[in-house]
């Protein structure tokens, strides 16, 4: 079997693929898992898959715990999500009750809870013996969006895979078919190369209005038609969208006038890039994209757009 059907479905992250496919076929798999990576990555996934594989070596498709797992009704399968803003004490409870009996029709009991790191401290804590003598018939498998914001002593008791982002090329390919042609180099460099951020992008009407609206709104600030502050009043909701979709279009403007055959990131706004460029000197483009802030940075939004788009030259 080639690396790409080890988990179909999930892309890139081999190595992790490998590593979990032979030590389910070698019967050395741990009771306790923990993947982590970004929200996108293929964390779920990758859980569902290794189920599958636990239940049905063979993957066939037709036997009964494929049947049933098909179907979302597997006895010896239980899947555990964030109550609200917190993965709760009666939640890790449930789970312990559930590994503590044997299997039914599948060689394994599987729990898998998603976002650990939103356990509370009290949950966490109880769930702390039974990941460190699960029984044998057990698998545990935790997700996080990083190991550094899960309890230390729950990252102790489990084998940790972190799952990166594709390559460039690779999610290009993903997402061929998936999403219009014009739009593919766009959500590849917008999603960092987490496939399931460009597919919820593609599927939010509102984010592509949005975008479009930036272009419009950065037009009218650099030639003097519109007050910087509303548009930052409009983006204040969102700032780190508005952060990030900031951060392409001005780079996108820069490269354009500085680099021969740049293909933009905004390909697909070409129109409106160039209207942008039109209205601002190659020097203060410079200065703008030297000035905008990085991603994740929202504070200040309305004097950071000020300064970035108006004055800082």
């Amino acid at each position: 079997m080639s690396k790409s059907e080890l988990f179909p479905g999930f892309l890139g992250n081999t190595r992790v693929a490998q590593s979990l496919y032979n030590s389910v076929t070698a019967g050395t798999i741990s009771h306790t898992l923990l993947f982590t990576g970004p929200q996108g990555s293929g964390k779920k996934t990758l859980a569902r898959s290794l189920v599958q594989l636990l239940f049905c070596p063979e993957l066939c498709g037709n036997c009964k715990n494929c049947t049933m797992l098909a179907k979302g009704i597997h006895p010896d399968l239980l899947l555990l999500a964030p109550e609200g803003d917190s993965v709760k004490l009666e939640q890790a409870k449930e789970l312990k009750a559930f590994l503590a009996s044997p299997p039914n029709t599948a060689p394994y009991k599987v729990a898998v809870l998603e976002n650990c790191h939103l356990l509370t401290v009290e949950a966490g804590n109880s769930l702390l013996k039974i990941l460190e003598e699960p029984p044998a018939s057990s698998v545990c498998i935790l997700t996080a969006d990083s190991p550094d914001n899960v309890l230390p002593t729950l990252v102790s008791r489990n084998q940790v895979y972190n799952l990166g982002p594709l390559a460039a090329s690779s999610l290009k390919k993903a997402l061929t078919g998936r999403v219009p042609p014009e739009r593919i180099d766009f959500l590849a460099a917008f999603s960092a190369g987490i496939l399931g951020r460009a597919l919820a992008a593609q599927a939010d009407p509102e984010f592509w209005q949005q975008r479009k609206s930036l272009g419009q709104e950065i037009k009218g600030v650099l030639a003097a038609r519109r007050d910087p502050l509303l548009t930052a009043e409009h983006w204040q909701p969102l700032p780190d969208r508005f952060l990030d979709l900031l951060e392409f279009w001005l780079r996108d403007m820069l490269m354009l006038q500085t680099v021969k055959g740049y293909t933009p990131i905004n390909s697909d706004m070409l129109e409106e890039l160039a209207d942008c460029v039109s209205v601002c000197p190659e020097k203060r483009r410079l200065c703008c994209f030297r000035s905008a802030p990085q991603p994740g940075n929202a504070s200040g939004l309305g004097v950071i757009l000020v300064w970035s788009l108006t004055g800082c030259c």
